[in-house]
């Protein structure tokens, strides 16, 4: 077993030319074990550990400048340089998952007819960020619910995808050209309200989504209207509550 390897004899040994290790010394990534006095760059074997995390960590889409940190907290032997990778691979094939849900949603709704780009978009950001908005349940939702909606979505994701999808770009059809009581409105709205309410369960009150915070980052939730549309829409369903309250009062 040889001490030393050249950046020659390196580069062979790994698969990784030259002008990359040199790149990668520049950057700070991969230091040579030892260099001469004549600037000449030589490794070790224990070099190679470093080097697969970077390639493993590139080609999981890391940016060169995001890989400095993770390698210096996860420096180690080679049993926990691999244990760290299958974590992001791992990581990774979750993303990938939800990326070709998404996208297998998104063909089976389009096929029922073409759909707004801004609702296209937060159909599929949706998808992308489900672990994110459950997580964000947790914080203002009682443990059952969040629970009772996971495990509805999860036995019926594209239905309801599908179902919501469909209905709010009928509303977003609509829902300029008419007045906020419109039946027809306040028929799409009630489908709407009928579909969150049987995610939420039965002992959820309606009336409390008003009191839970939504985030000011758009780039958690997205909207599926237009500033304009959003307004609207609120009328409409101040209106559609008062009306169920007062069905709900002669209910009784």
């Amino acid at each position: 077993m040889k001490e030393y390897y050249s950046i020659g004899e390196f580069s062979k040994l790994t698969g990784v030319t030259q002008r990359a290790l040199r790149y990668y010394d520049e950057k700070n990534l991969l230091k040579p074990s030892k260099i001469s006095e004549t600037g000449r760059r030589y490794y070790e074997e224990k070099d190679m550990i470093p080097l697969q995390q970077i390639i493993s960590l590139k080609y999981l889409g890391f940016a060169l400048e995001d890989i400095e940190p993770l390698l210096n907290e996860k420096k180690g032997d080679l049993q926990e340089s691999l244990k760290f990778q299958r974590q992001l691979m791992i990581q990774k094939q979750e993303h990938l998952n939800q990326v070709i849900k998404a996208i297998d949603h998104a063909i089976e709704i389009t096929a029922e007819g073409e759909l707004d780009p801004r609702l296209l978009h937060f159909l599929i950001h949706s998808i992308l960020n489900e672990k994110d908005h459950f997580d964000w349940m947790r914080d203002y939702f009682p443990e059952q619910t969040v629970n009772h909606v996971m495990e509805r979505y999860d036995a019926k994701s594209l239905e309801v995808n599908k179902q919501t999808t469909l209905i709010i770009q009928k509303i977003k059809d609509i829902i300029l050209t008419c007045e906020p009581d419109d039946s027809k409105l306040q028929d799409y709205i009630h489908e709407l309200v009928t579909i969150v309410l049987d995610l939420l369960g039965d002992d959820f009150n309606l009336e409390n989504l008003e009191s839970i915070p939504l985030e000011e980052d758009t780039n958690f939730f997205a909207s599926p209207f237009t500033e304009q549309e959003e307004a609207y829409l609120q009328k409409a369903m101040a209106i559609y509550l008062t009306q169920r309250g007062d069905i709900d009062g002669n209910d009784q």
